[in-house]
């Protein structure tokens, strides 16, 4: 079921973008926490990302983000540091089973939802990691906005210009 109205809103966010094969997940997630744990930050969670591309050859390019306690914490360069994450106009899908299955039923039903209901998607898709021990669970979340309607004054081919009126003769009087 695509829960409507939602949004992403986190304060004291770190995030890092890495290129990575898909296979890798774990070991990129491994490293974004020890980065954070390097630059002092004590995290606060829950972890969360962008999948900024349609990886067609396997590879992801990706950007993790942590909240964290700290209101100002000196990044890495490759780091940013956000006092405040806000996306606002979400659509989301919780999955708590099969991940690798249900991600595709759940981005399925988002773009579907998307369509059917004459919305752009205007952000990546996100993944927020929650849950704990005995049940774990990820939110599947897009940012959307109403298609634009298209103006029936507008027409499909441009109008060919005016041809431009010949100069006024300027008489100069006393």
């Amino acid at each position: 079921m695509v829960l409507l109205g939602d949004s992403i809103r986190y304060t004291n966010v770190i995030s890092k973008r890495y290129r990575y094969h898909y296979s890798e997940m774990n070991d990129v997630m491994e490293s974004f926490i020890n980065d954070i744990v390097k630059v002092k930050a004590t995290v606060k969670g829950p972890m969360f990302y962008s999948i900024n591309n349609v990886p067609m050859d396997e590879m992801v390019n990706a950007e993790f983000f942590m909240p964290v306690h700290e209101n100002r914490v000196d990044v890495e360069e490759d780091m940013n540091f956000h006092s405040y994450y806000n996306i606002e106009d979400m659509i989301t899908f919780c999955i708590y089973d099969k991940f690798e299955v249900s991600t595709e039923l759940a981005y399925s039903a988002l773009l579907q939802y998307v369509d059917q209901n004459n919305f752009n998607q205007v952000t990546p898709i996100f993944h927020i990691l929650s849950g704990d021990t005995s049940l774990q669970y990820v939110y599947i979340k897009m940012g959307i906005a109403p298609e634009e309607p298209e103006d029936p004054e507008d027409p499909e081919e441009p109008e060919e210009p005016e041809e431009p009126e010949e100069p006024k003769e300027l008489v100069w009087r006393d």
